[in-house]
């Protein structure tokens, strides 16, 4: 195990050039790796400054040895910090996820006659893939909308066919050149996939010019049947590219990067602009984000996605890169051309960039709920595990009472299918039988009506009945449930130590407050609670209005009303002067009087 105490050794020992450095914890793990120009000043820089964000001065607190790698230049050490964090996913590095919920457009270029297929798997390194899409439907549509358009195959039979087998039906539809029947060339159908490939890499404007010379070709050569061929892809896409409704003034290939972080996860979308037209979005997702700053994401973002992936003239973010220069010389040098990196310099550059957030904001709604769901499932099927439940829970009802010393005493029934609230199964009862605070008696009453109604009408009982409360209330709900003669899982939960209660003579069982189980209960308890409540707080207050204004001698009904129209409240009532009274209410002296002289006959 090593000692932090040799830090200010290996400082000393470092060289001024650049490269990268690996920096360990007590059991020599690695927990972060970073690149300099300079690494005796970098690496001493952690250590000597002060520290304002949480984590460099978490990860400074956990360094006992530094490791170096000398390289030849600050791109080469760009490029090595690169694959060496994806190599050992160090915990305080942001790292790019491989998330396999994201689909796909694939591009088959190593076989014979290519497809462009949907897939989720990145699997085959022959192939080319465009993406990841967030929105599945878009990805099938494209894919179709490509096949359609340029005719390429879309089965897996093998190419060619024997003499006696015919194209299929994707032939006679025009949805296929049919190359399995030799009625196009390979020539032929490698010129269409390649213009596909164009296509989807939104080079829409030279695929055009590319096609239209093409068409003209054939035409000489009075090959007309290619040539029409030619003619109707060119109709088709023209027809796609007139859809498009986000463009910019510029000619010049752009792409918008935006990052949002959600807890340890951060999304990053980019958007994509060939010739001044939105050819597509791109989705990216890190892990270990948490401790991150937005420009560190960029940053990340944007030296592994460009090692791979087609490089604009200028990349557009809202936020400051570190190692700009570096990473520009980089991008110049694989792209070939002059690369630019730059912040948002006018309206036109906000308006993007904020569209993107707005897709950010979009996809982590939609990953927080099916985060939700995850967890609702999962808290499910422990259910089932856990109470030995014949199925996972579709329907759960749970009941709890509410009242104040006994008063307009109510319960609440709520009901929760497939683990999410069914609001047209609430049900509310005004207790009968019972006066005084004495919740498991009113427990008692509520879940013995319930079940007198379903048994009644012969309406299939839920698969679980949550009683909030402990072991006392628990007790009543089952001698309810023993009159009937059910089948009926009860089980209650006590709020104070969240407590499930199988028996009431059993010890109850306490899960972890994380479990996903005790999750679906709580939330079921919880709306249980806020439903009864809401009730109690209705009758509560149509109570205060009827003792204190219908109570009053000569007061009708439509009188009480407008007064409480005017002036909100009975309190506000009866702080009204008698004129106040007559004008509110349209009443005369002697009414205003009565009502006035209710209110303060015990002051008088």
């Amino acid at each position: 195990m090593q000692e932090r105490s040799n830090i200010p050794a290996v400082l000393k020992q470092l060289p001024k050039d650049p490269g990268v450095y690996l920096m360990k914890d007590a059991e020599e793990k690695i927990i972060y790796i970073g690149k300099a120009v300079n690494l005796k000043n970098r690496v001493s820089s952690y250590f000597r400054q002060k520290k304002t964000d949480s984590k460099t001065i978490v990860l400074v607190n956990n360094i006992c040895d530094i490791e170096y790698i000398v390289t030849d230049s600050e791109i080469e050490a760009l490029l090595l910090e690169s694959n060496l964090i994806k190599k050992h996913k160090p915990k305080f590095n942001i790292s790019l996820k491989d998330d396999k919920r994201f689909p796909y457009i694939a591009a088959t270029i190593g076989d014979d006659y290519p497809r462009i297929i949907y897939t989720r798997k990145i699997s085959n390194r022959s192939n080319k893939y465009f993406g990841p899409y967030t929105d599945a439907t878009a990805a099938r549509n494209i894919v179709n909308t490509v096949n359609s358009v340029f005719k390429l195959r879309t089965c897996k039979k093998d190419i060619p066919f024997k003499n006696d087998e015919r194209p299929c039906l994707n032939y006679q539809m025009k949805r296929c050149n049919a190359p399995c029947a030799g009625l196009i060339s390979k020539v032929e159908y490698r010129e269409l996939m390649e213009n596909a490939l164009l296509f989807l890499n939104g080079g829409i404007g030279p695929l055009l010019s590319e096609m239209n010379k093409t068409m003209k070709k054939y035409a000489d050569n009075m090959n007309y049947e290619k040539a029409a061929r030619i003619r109707d892809i060119i109709f088709d896409i023209n027809k796609i590219s007139e859809r498009q409704k986000v463009s910019i003034n510029l000619t010049q290939d752009l792409d918008y990067l935006n990052v949002g972080i959600l807890g340890n996860e951060a999304i990053v979308v980019l958007f994509e602009f060939r010739s001044g037209v939105l050819t597509g979005r791109k989705i990216n997702m890190f892990d270990n984000a948490q401790l991150s700053e937005a420009r560190d994401i960029i940053r990340a973002f944007i030296i592994d996605y460009y090692q791979h992936s087609e490089i604009p003239g200028k990349i557009i973010t809202d936020y400051s890169i570190e190692d700009r220069t570096a990473i520009e010389k980089f991008l110049t040098l694989k792209a070939s051309k002059k690369v630019g990196i730059s912040q948002s310099a006018g309206p036109e550059d906000k308006g993007i960039l904020d569209m993107i957030k707005k897709n950010i904001n979009m996809i982590m709604a939609d990953r927080e709920a099916a985060k939700y769901y995850r967890n609702m499932e999962e808290g499910l099927a422990l259910l089932r595990d856990i109470l030995l439940l014949k199925k996972v829970p579709e329907e759960i009802i749970c009941f709890d009472v509410s009242n104040l010393q006994g008063t307009n005493a109510v319960a609440s029934m709520v009901t929760f299918k497939n683990g999410e609230p069914d609001r047209s199964a609430y049900r509310r009862f005004k207790i009968r039988g019972h006066e005084g605070q004495n919740d498991p008696a009113m427990i008692h009453e509520a879940v013995s009506r319930r079940l007198q109604y379903l048994v009644n009408e012969n309406i299939p009982l839920p698969d679980l009945v949550v009683i909030d409360g402990g072991p006392v209330q628990l007790a009543r709900a089952l001698e309810a449930a023993a009159n009937f003669d059910l089948e009926l899982k009860i089980i209650s939960l006590a709020k104070r130590f969240e407590e499930i209660y199988f028996s009431p003579k059993e010890r109850p069982l306490l899960l972890d407050r994380n479990s996903p189980a005790l999750k679906v209960l709580q939330r079921i308890r919880d709306e249980s609670h806020r439903f009864a409540v809401t009730y109690h707080r209705t009758l509560r207050a149509k109570e205060f209005t009827r003792s204190a204004l219908n109570d009053i001698p000569g007061i009708s009904e439509k009188t009480s009303k407008l007064l409480l129209s005017h002036f909100g409240s009975a309190h506000a009532v009866s702080q009204a002067g008698i004129a106040e009274l007559k004008e509110a209410a349209g009443i005369g002296e002697k009414t205003a009087a009565s009502i006035y002289g209710f209110f303060h006959k015990e002051r008088d």
